[in-house]
């Protein structure tokens, strides 16, 4: 391997920082590998919601952290039904799982289309007047905003990969020549 492997032993992450993660901003040799970290990927390493200056009027904010929790509920659930309506047999799914990785994603780091449109939807009353959203044409609508040509071209070959490992495996199990 060409790349060097990260001495898990030495890691500066330990139980104590695993319980009080704040603690790792004040902790020096920690902070040495992390600017190290981003110095070799020539950037900024991020994890989490990238919300830019919204950021911190969502998380004060319980009311619209209960609605993103429950926007993507039901944003998984509408891509699962909607996929399952497709008939893809077994590569349905991952299809599904890849389908939600890149919602996830979308959640995650958002365009600024997307984070506007993701906001619209969480301040609109009237989606969550119930515990549950019934409105499935504004999933569908906010579906086609977060997923992209790219994104159904990438679930499209995940689960082509997929039915096609499991035709081979089929295959060589029967004992037919593949």
């Amino acid at each position: 391997m060409s790349q060097e492997e990260p001495n898990y032993s030495k890691s500066v992450f330990n139980q104590e920082n695993a319980v009080n993660p704040i603690g790792l901003l004040f902790d020096e040799e920690y902070l040495r590998k992390a600017v190290e970290a981003e110095d070799k990927v020539g950037g900024n390493i991020g994890a989490g919601l990238d919300w830019g200056s919204e950021f911190g009027s969502l998380m004060s904010n319980l009311e619209l952290l209960g609605r993103i929790t429950t926007l993507r509920i039901y944003l998984n659930k509408e891509v699962r039904l909607l996929l399952n309506n497709w008939n893809l047999g077994t590569a349905t799914k991952i299809a599904v799982k890849t389908a939600r990785e890149r919602i996830l994603e979308k959640f995650k780091l958002p365009t600024p289309e997307v984070r506007k449109y993701i906001l619209a939807t969480l301040e609109n009353d009237q989606l969550y007047g119930e515990e549950f959203i019934s409105n499935r044409e504004i999933l569908r609508e906010l579906l086609g905003v977060l997923l992209k040509q790219e994104d159904w071209e990438t679930i499209a070959a995940v689960a082509a990969d997929s039915l096609k490992k499991e035709i081979i495996h089929q295959a060589v199990n029967e004992k037919i020549s593949a």
